[in-house]
């Protein structure tokens, strides 16, 4: 399995989009543990239409997509937010999860 970490988020390589998606007019991906939004500049947001605590949606990122941040991502000058470049491709977005003695609970980032 291919990913990418973006703090809390968690972005895995698909092969197609699943069916039966509508896409939303927004470029937050999610709201972070610390109240940070994720955000991303081009590309499509799905956001996953059954309930799932771990499955967020997908993002179709096309060339030259990038995720925004204030923790995550490279430090760029005159930016507000860092910045990541994301490959053109599909992708399952996840709350990433940890195991803990107490049992699962979400990454705390």
């Amino acid at each position: 399995m291919n990913a990418y970490r973006h703090g809390d988020l968690c972005l895995v390589v698909k092969e197609e989009l699943p069916s039966g998606l509508t896409p939303l007019d927004s470029k937050v991906l999610m709201t972070g543990s610390g109240g940070n939004d994720h955000t991303f500049d081009q590309g499509t947001f799905y956001p996953n239409p059954q309930e799932d605590q771990f499955i967020i949606g997908f993002l179709e990122a096309r060339e030259g997509t990038q995720l925004f941040h204030k923790d995550h991502g490279e430090v760029v000058k005159g930016e507000t937010l860092r910045i990541a470049k994301l490959p053109a491709g599909i992708y399952e977005l996840r709350k990433q999860q940890e195991f803990t003695h107490e049992g699962m609970r979400p990454v705390i980032d």
